[in-house]
């Protein structure tokens, strides 16, 4: 069970969800709750935006995945800010995350690369 206080701004501004593959910055998404609801998931009626994140989310994320030891080869970084209106993490996904390529295609690639640089090593 997990308890954690109510983060108003979720319904305000909603979820940034950031994907990063090799600890980097690759593209973002904004979700928003529907009317009524907090859940921005859009199996709840939530809906998905394409979102350019502020360099300060960018560092955040990037900083967030860089104390993970190893690196993971993908991330997402999934923030909110808190009732204090500072950056938290409301999840870091790293098994099984929607990554939205659907939102930039070109990123399949980024990951891909990636997964070949593992490899090599």
């Amino acid at each position: 069970m997990l308890l954690q206080e109510f983060q108003d701004n979720v319904i305000s501004k909603g979820e940034v969800a950031l994907m990063l593959f090799g600890g980097q910055y690759s593209h973002a998404v904004l979700k928003k709750a529907k009317a009524g609801d907090f859940r921005v998931q859009d199996d709840f009626g939530g809906s998905v935006h394409d979102y350019q994140p502020s360099d300060e989310e960018i560092k955040f994320a990037e900083k967030v995945v860089s104390l993970c030891d190893p690196i993971p080869v993908y991330a997402r970084v999934d923030i909110i800010r808190d009732n204090n209106n500072d950056l938290c993490i409301s999840e870091l996904e790293l098994i099984e995350p929607e990554l939205w390529f659907r939102s930039r295609p070109s990123a399949a690639g980024l990951l891909a690369g990636r997964i070949a640089d593992m490899m090599e090593k």
